[in-house]
């Protein structure tokens, strides 16, 4: 839809009071002047509380200007604004959005996914004391500017930031920068390529949830926080892990190079770990024994060597399905030649 000329009809407000909670807009092109008169929209749906842009453009500098007689303060009840892959023609022309600063205070998640953003002005980050959720992610955010966006008061009540797939290089650095969320329990800084981790780093005090999936990192340091509770290290470069986290309890490994489980001491409270497609070709009692609680276990497509140990194992524990939600269709032989293929529960070596 276009709505570049869209002019808004006046209407008494008794005469309309809309039900709806949602309001998208789906490849639809905008312009500022068509903006300021959606605003206006917002009177009449006092119940609204998500507004999404999918796949729009805007063709204006971010001149949102609603007329003084007719301005809107704030989005009403509107908690949850989402904007995707947004195109912006004028993008290197555009404004600091000052003049929406007063319309955000409220909202309470943000997404701005794929739309070039680089910066968030510190002013704005200050003004947006409500917000608990903010996902940046596919966008252009660096060290330097991210220090900026994060600047000291920002975002006094995020608990959430996503930051998956920008410009990050230095996990050391990004950490520092943060420090100043000191509500922030999750980051998300998985598909960025960083350098080398360091033995140290400082955190936000209150994390638990950190994703540094698909960064290339070839060893885990303490440098990772050890207030963590769940800790995604997945499709990476790692071929060991021997961290200790007392407090962690999911754990995910998928898709690196690790050739046995990691030890269980490590990991005290630990209830659940995906370690698929990595380099394991087997696993014992002992072993799975010394994670004194894990409850689910993911350890499928990997190279096992169905040897007369690791059979008569599984043969002998027949609650493992109990433990491993993908037995037995993801548990493969790889070797003896003569077995490859079979799955792991029915494979039957000879007597030799």
């Amino acid at each position: 839809i276009n709505v570049a000329n869209f002019r808004f009809s006046e209407l008494s407000a008794e005469e309309i009071n809309s039900p709806m909670k949602k309001l998208a807009f789906r490849n639809a092109d905008l312009t500022d002047e068509s903006f300021n008169e959606l605003l206006k929209l917002l009177r009449y749906a006092p119940e609204l509380l998500q507004a999404e842009f999918d796949d729009c453009a805007l063709d204006g500098v971010g001149d949102f200007q609603p007329s003084e007689s007719d301005i809107v303060r704030e989005l009403g009840k509107v908690e949850t604004l989402i904007i995707r892959r947004l195109h912006i023609p004028r993008f290197y022309s555009f404004n600091d959005l000052r003049s929406v600063y007063s319309l955000l205070e409220k909202v309470k998640r943000i997404t701005v996914e794929n739309s070039k953003v680089f910066l968030v002005p510190c002013e704005f980050s200050q003004r947006l004391r409500s917000l608990e959720f903010l996902d940046l992610s596919e966008n252009l955010m660096v060290e330097e500017y991210l220090r900026n966006s994060a600047c000291e008061g920002a975002w006094p009540s995020l608990q959430t930031l996503i930051l998956s797939q920008n410009y990050l290089k230095s996990i050391e650095r990004t950490g520092e920068i943060l420090l100043t969320l000191k509500n922030l329990t999750g980051l998300d800084i998985s598909r960025n390529s960083f350098r080398p981790m360091p033995d140290t780093c400082r955190w936000p005090p209150k994390m638990r949830f950190l994703n540094l999936s698909s960064t290339g990192i070839w060893a885990v340091k303490t440098c990772i926080p050890q207030t963590l509770e769940v800790l995604d290290v997945s499709n990476n470069n790692l071929d060991s892990f021997s961290l200790f986290l007392p407090r962690l309890r999911e754990l995910y490994l998928s898709r690196n190079k690790l050739k046995t489980l990691p030890d269980g001491s490590l990991f005290p409270v630990l209830l659940v770990m995906k370690i698929r497609e990595n380099a394991l070709s087997t696993f014992s009692k002992d072993q799975l024994g010394s994670f004194p609680k894990l409850e689910t276990l993911e350890a499928g497509d990997n190279h096992f060597i169905c040897s007369c140990e690791l059979l008569s194992f599984t043969l002998g524990q027949p609650a493992l399905s109990q433990v491993l939600p993908d037995w037995p269709d993801s548990y493969l032989c790889d070797s003896p030649p003569r077995l490859r293929g079979q799955r792991v529960q029915e494979a039957r070596p000879s007597v030799l």
